[in-house]
Formats: C-alpha cells, structure tokens, sequence
C-alpha cells in the first residue's frame, strides 16, 4: 500500500488570496454574510487567599467588583470597577468543576473534527499555572483534557506509526511493513533509554514529587462519536522564551534533558495555517506517556524565582493536542487510504504572568526576560483591540499579528479557525490591585471579539455506518461456530456485505392443505411489489448512471486542465524547493550566526554586570573614604572654632576691662574735683568731713584689681551731709538680683545684714528706708562653660540735689572649678612659661595644672570662695 500524503485540518471556506491589508475587511464580511459568528468566552477565577485584605468580591456567577484599598480610596482616585464573564468562579471552586465548564466542551469539539485555543492569562503568582497543570492528585485542564480524550475514544485508536507526521503541517497513512518498521526502532528506542534511566519518582508539572500510581485520573467520557473511524494523538509542546520559539520535546529522552534547544521558525502551509517548522510530534496511546513526556518538557522550561513567586514562569508555554481520524473501508477492518484525512487541533497556553519589576525585585537578565513578557501579552491585547474595532466600526485595519510570536502562531484561530475562550485568573490581595486592573480591562475587551464559527466537511464516501461493529459481529459468530465444530466456519472471510440488505423481510411460506391459497396470494403480491421496486431502482439506477457519467466526463476535463496546470505547478515548486533549500541554508547559517551573537551578548551581559557590580563597589569605597575625610574635617572645624570662639571671648574681655578701667579713670577725677571745690568753699581751720572711702576687704577678680582698689577714693557726695546717729550702726542693704537665679549649693554664702530685696530697680528705691549700701548680682557662664556669679557692691550717698547716688567699690566673683580640669591650650604664657597676665583665668588654670603635675596642693590666690560681709 502506497503512502499518501493528506490535507490537514478541514477549513473554513478559503479567502482569497489578496493583500494582509484587507484581509481583516474580508473577514468581516464574511462573517455578516454567514451569520455564525461566536464570542471569545472569558471565564474568571478568583486565587484563595489568607489574607482579609482583599480588593476583588464576588457579585453573581457573571459579575465581579473591583474596590480600591483604602489608601487609593481616601485619596480620591479610586472608585469601584465591575466587570462582567462568561461564569465567575470562586475561590471555593474546584478543578472539575472549572474542566467541566471550560474545557470540556472543547475537548468535544476536538474530538468531533474542530480546532480550540484556550488561554490562562493575570498577573504574576495568580494561579495560572495551578489551573492548568494542576497535580497528581487533582489534575488540570491539562491533565483531564488527556484523560477525557483516551477515555472517549478507548479502543477505537490505529495502530502505532500507520498515521505519521510529514514535518509540513500533515499527516501521512504509511503502509503495515513501514509501520511495522517504525514501531521496532521505536520500541528499540525506549529499550535504549531504559538502560540510561535512573530510578527517582516522578516530578508532576506542579512541582511537587509524586508517584504516578497516586494519580487520580477523571473519568468523564465524550459521547456520540464516529465509531466507524481510527484516532491517532499526537502532543507537541512548545514556549516562547523573549520573542523565541522553542521545543520542549527537542531530542527528549532522559540521558540529554540538558542539551540546548534550537530556536524554532514559523511557517505557513499550503492551506495558509501557520505551523512550527521542525517542531516533534510525538505519538501517545495514553494519558501517562502524554503526562510522561509533559514532565520532562516542564523540566526544561523557563522559571526562575522572584519576589512574588518562587518558580516565576519567564516563557510562554504552549501544549498542542492533534487528534487525526480516518475512516475504515467497507469491511470495517483496516484505514481507507483513498479518503482524505480530518485533523483538529486544541492548544493550550499558560500566558506568563505580567509583573513590575519594582514589585518582583527583578534584576540583569529577569529584567530583560520581564520586558519580553509584558511586551508579547500589549501586542495580544493590541491585537485584539484592532479585531473589536474591525468588527464594531466596518474598519479594514491591518491586525499587527507579526509584531510577537504568540499572535502570529495564532491567528488562524482569531480569522475562523476554531473555538478561542480565556480563563482570567485573579489574585484579590489588594496589593494586586494596580495589576489587577488592567488585566480586567483586557478581559473586558477580549470578550467583544467575535470569531466565525468553523464548518467542519461531513465526508460521504458511500460506506455504511456500522461497519466496525458489524465486522466485531461477524467475527464473534464466525469465532462460536468454530467453537461450536463447525470446521468450515474457518475457510470464512471476513465478509459484511449479507449483514446489508434493500429488500423486505419474505413472508411465510410454509403450505398447507387450508392456507395454500393465501400463501400464494402472499407470495405473489410480495413479488409484485419486489418487481415494481426493483424497475424503480433501475429507473433510479439508469438516472444515476447517466448523471455520474456527464459528472465523469466533467471531471475528465477538468482533470486534463488541472494536469496541465500541474505540470507547471510542478516546474513552480521544483524551483520553489530549490529556493527553498537555498534559503534554508541561508537560515542555518543566520541561524548560527545569531547563536553566536546570542552568547556574544550574553557574555557581554554577563562581563557589564560584573564591571557594574565594581563600579558599585568602588563607589561605595570612594563614599566611605569621603565620610572618613568629612569627620576628619569636620572635626578640624570644631576645633578651629572653638579656638576662634577663645580668642574672640578673651579679647572681649579684654576690651570691656579697658572699658572699666576708663570709666574709672573717670569717676575718679570727677570726685577729685568736687572734692577740690568743697574744701575750698569751707571756713578756714574747720576740719573736712571724712572722707567717705571703703577699701575691700578681698583683691578684686579682675585683671587691673589693683588699679581698681586704688583709684576707689572719695565719693560724690553732698558736702554737708551727716549721717544721724539716732540710726545706730545698722546698716540698710538693698540687695538688686534677677527674678529667677540658680543656687550655687556653696558653703560660703553672702552676708548682708539687714537688707530690702527688689528684682527690678526705680529711682525710689536708692532713698527710702535709710538704704546704704547697694548690691548688684548677675550670672552668667564663663568659658569653660561653668556658672559665674557676680556681686558689684557700692554705697549709696546723698547727692546735692537731694537725689541719692551709688558709688561701686569692688565686684566679688564666685566661680567653682573641677580641681582635676586639664588647663586649655589656648592659654597665652609669658617668656618663662607662666600664663600671661591680665587673666585670672589662666592664671587658676596654670595654677590648677601645677598642682595636679607636681602633686603638691595649689597655692592660694586672691581670687576664693570667700565671701566677704558688707559692713
């Protein structure tokens, strides 16, 4: 039996072959003018979740609403968002459940000659994976849609390798001897991978470790089948990794699971569907070689762990399911050669997740692999937003479905080619909530879209149905008769053609001496009818004939045309494949080049982020050593300070001593004038009043003390005033110090006597109550940053014009000092190492560090604690 190569799906009545420019305008037309037009199905499920700090609720089984987290709501910005599906699935739901209402109804399609695409598209970590891979124990879409398809068509699959793929979108049926041999090299093949294969358990696509005896396989069936056909599935499992098509089942065995992958190119077919050029198309005859070979296509994927998932899909993956069927000639027993094949297809896509590098703390190549990402699910979502507005507005734009791999694989499904529905998956945490957003309005927009319902050809090659049953049939009596001794039963074809019959049943013809009349009566109205059906069937035969030979002689001249245009169809494709081979030697070598260039960029990559990475750490180096040399100058700073401080304090000091001694040098002549004038107004020989003096009983703490203490001499005074001695010796203080003063905590305290106490001074105070001393205190901080209380003591003498004068005699300064204060540097010696004079600072200071450098007590000074009483 001679190979024969076979169209591959059936299609929708073709297009024509014009310009991509208007074939969207061709499609909408075609599609008003048929009338079947179907909608893109959008389903949502909702991820289960811990938290209660969730965004997203349910309103009914169609409706759900999105609230923004109270930050966004008090903000203003927010408001809520509802969205309607398909069907909304909660996160109660389960695995069945979601198979049952998604996928199921798609897996029938399949098995009935029709092509389906469902998409898992949301966010990162939202469950898309979970939903179509599942686990062993509670399957998928994935796993159950195997298990339906093997439970449907049970027994009615060919044989291994008479269906075999030609590498060019088809199939071929292959004779019993190539057959045969394809099925030896193939069990030699598993043979020789056994010996390599080492015993571990099994790994699900989940993740999790499981053995293959504890999965739990559903049990649903597709009803209503063709029996009378063979089924052939084949797998192929593909992803998208940056823009790049790979096959997971490339070479795939278990002794080179780590070979690199090829990319892979799309192309498009005779019948204009799109297909992966050199992609494996692997034979299963069970759910768990199919779920074998998907565990080890998982192995090869690309994950990689981020912050929000810890094995993030960074690739596309898509799972493609073909089912082949071929009818059984008339006997029922072996596959029609002569009649065209039917091949449908489902594919199943796991979208990688959109995600924000900010959130998912991406970085180098997770980057890169994020932007490819977001970049092919904006051209799907472009795409179908061009689609909507074609169909809604009468528009002839051109759908960008080159523009990313995943929408030009396929568009043939989007133009008519199948059934397209979407399960949305969310995740309500109210984190999610910026991403969740625009995934809802994807979803929104997706279900819009109306895609033209496919017609799928109902073959009639004249063959009976029943015909596999009927050849089991004949079989089982053929099989009991020979158990039963009949020995001829043997010599039997197999032969179904008496199980068919045109005529009625005969009637009885048993004779007997009373019903021989009515038998025959019987008879011959039973052969009246048989002849008049008979001449109808020979009218109906010889209409038929005449017809099937104007047909015949129709198609003889078309066949001699289209021989014609064969032949120089023919000379076209020889120089088309010698093109072709042209090309495609050119593409191996782009393609190694660009292999080339790929590790090229990848070991730039790889040598930037490693000079990054230095540079980082040198500028972290050159920040530290800035910080050092900044405390070292700022350090330096404090000191200059506090050294200019000193220097500014001490000639302040200075100066307001220079400004003491002249207001001295002042009030002295102003005394000795009045003086001078008084006693020589007074009568000669009388004696002068005495002079009014005081000389302090302690050295003044100041730089010119001594100065001071002599020019202290007669006060301005009125020069015929007496004191009464009806007042006795008591003297009247008026003590002037601030509203608040902090305690000294001294043993010596000033003694004063009987004394007024006023914290603010009129010019009444000086003149009532017989006052006659006056006291000034004030505190201040010194600059070695200690308490410094000062006492200006002075009397209090009547003036000329009956006013009341004070005349200061000397200032008592109370300072307290730690005995153990290490003497400034700051501190101004003379030329024999002593400080310089005119501070009685340095001079305690010099003094202080003597005594702790020789460890002998310091030597007493003017300058004490000691108070000293106003008499």
């Amino acid at each position: 039996m001679k190979a024969m190569r076979t169209p591959i799906r059936p299609r929708v009545p073709p297009k024509p072959a014009a310009v991509e420019q208007h074939q969207a305008a061709e499609l909408n037309n075609n599609m008003k003018n048929s009338g079947g037009q179907d909608p893109v199905d959008v389903f949502c499920r909702i991820r289960p979740v811990d938290s209660l700090d969730t965004c997203v609720s349910i309103v009914d089984t169609t409706t759900l609403r999105i609230s923004p987290p109270s930050s966004v709501g008090r903000s203003g910005c927010g408001r809520e968002h509802q969205y309607r599906f398909k069907e909304v699935f909660g996160p109660q739901s389960t695995q069945k459940e979601i198979f049952n209402k998604v996928a199921k109804p798609l897996v029938g399609d399949l098995l009935n000659g029709k092509n389906g695409l469902l998409f898992a598209y949301g966010v990162t970590g939202s469950g898309k994976t979970h939903t179509m891979q599942g686990s062993s124990k509670d399957g998928g879409i994935v796993r159950r849609t195997l298990d339906v398809i093997f439970n449907s068509i049970g027994e009615w699959q060919s044989k291994r390798c008479i269906l075999k793929p030609d590498h060019l979108n088809g199939f071929e049926i292959q004779t019993d001897a190539d057959a045969s041999t394809d099925r030896k090299q193939h069990a030699a093949n598993q043979r020789g991978f056994a010996k390599f294969r080492t015993p571990r358990p099994k790994r699900d696509t989940s993740g999790s470790t499981n053995s293959s005896s504890d999965r739990v396989p559903d049990t649903t069936a597709i009803e209503g089948l063709n029996e009378d056909n063979v089924y052939g599935v084949f797998i192929t499992y593909l992803e998208a990794y940056n823009n790049y098509i790979y096959d997971l089942l490339e070479n795939v065995s278990d002794i080179n699971m780590t070979k690199s992958l090829q990319t892979k190119i799309l192309r498009e077919d005779g019948q204009h569907n799109m297909y992966v050029f050199g992609c494996n198309e692997v034979e299963v005859k069970s759910p768990e070689e199919a779920l074998d070979l998907l565990s080890k296509g998982q192995k090869r994927r690309k994950v990689a762990h981020t912050s929000l998932n810890a094995e993030s899909s960074r690739s596309h993956s898509i799972f493609t399911i073909r089912v082949v069927q071929c009818p059984l000639d008339e006997q029922g027993e072996d596959v029609l050669t002569t009649a065209p094949l039917r091949i449908s297809q489902l594919s199943l896509v796991d979208l990688a997740g959109s995600e924000r590098t900010s959130r998912t703390g991406a970085a180098g190549l997770r980057v890169k692999e994020a932007g490819n990402i977001n970049n092919t699910l904006m051209m799907l979502r472009t795409c179908i937003e061009v689609l909507r507005d074609n169909q809604l507005n009468s528009a002839s734009r051109m759908v960008p479905y080159r523009d990313s791999k995943i929408t030009h694989y396929f568009k043939n499904y989007f133009d008519g080619e199948g059934k397209v529905k979407m399960v949305i998956c969310v995740n309500p945490l109210s984190s999610d909530y910026d991403e969740t957003l625009p995934v809802m309005k994807f979803a929104e927009l997706a279900s819009e879209v109306q895609v033209q319902r496919s017609v799928v050809r109902n073959e009639n090659f004249a063959l009976p149905p029943g015909r596999r049953r009927a050849n089991f049939l004949f079989r089982e009596v053929r099989r009991n008769m020979i158990n039963e001794g009949y020995d001829k039963a043997k010599e039997l074809d197999v032969d179904i053609t008496p199980v068919y019959t045109l005529s009625p049943a005969w009637p009885d013809t048993e004779l007997s001496d009373d019903s021989w009349l009515d038998t025959l009566a019987k008879l011959k109205s039973f052969l009246k009818r048989r002849i008049g059906a008979r001449e109808a069937l020979l009218q109906q035969t010889q209409q038929k004939v005449t017809t099937v030979t104007e047909q015949v002689a129709t198609v003889e001249a078309e066949n001699i045309v289209l021989r014609q245009s064969n032949s120089s169809l023919n000379a076209l494709r020889a120089a088309e494949e010698r093109k072709l081979r042209e090309y495609e030697g050119l593409l191996l070598n782009a393609e190694a080049v660009n292999e080339s260039l790929y590790n090229n960029y990848n070991n730039l990559v790889e040598d930037y982020n490693q000079a990054v990475e230095e540079r980082a750490l040198a500028q972290n180096q050159g920040q530290l050593e800035k910080m050092r040399i900044k405390a070292k100058l700022s350090s330096k700073l404090e000191m200059h300070k506090d050294k200019i401080d000193k220097e500014f304090k001490n000639k302040l000091k200075e100066h307001k001593n220079k400004m003491v001694l002249t207001q001295v040098r002042a009030l002295q002549q102003l005394a000795g004038s009045s003086s001078s004038s008084s006693s020589t107004g007074s009568a000669a020989n009388t004696p002068t009043d005495r002079p009014i003096t005081r000389q302090s009983a302690r050295t003044v703490a100041h730089p010119s003390s001594a100065a001071a203490s002599n020019l202290a001499g007669l006060a301005v005074s009125h020069p015929r005033h007496r004191r009464s001695l009806s007042q006795g010796n008591v003297n009247v203080v008026l003590d002037h110090r601030p509203l608040k003063t902090l305690d000294t905590n001294t043993v010596y305290k000033p003694v004063m006597g009987k004394r007024r106490s006023v914290t603010k001074l009129r010019s009444t105070d000086l003149s009532r109550d017989r006052v006659t001393h006056y006291c000034l205190t004030t505190q201040n901080q010194d600059s070695q940053g200690e308490l410094e209380t000062k006492l200006y003591k002075g009397d209090v003498l009547p003036t000329t014009g009956g006013g009341a004068q004070v005349v200061f005699q000397d200032v008592e300064i109370l300072r307290q000092r730690d005995p153990l204060a290490v003497p400034s540097s700051g501190v101004k010696r003379g030329s024999d190492g002593t400080p310089a004079t005119g501070s009685v600072d340095a001079a305690l200071q010099h003094e202080r560090w003597k005594a702790l450098t020789s460890n002998a007590p310091p030597t007493p000074r003017g300058v004490s604690n000691k108070k000293t009483r106003l008499n």
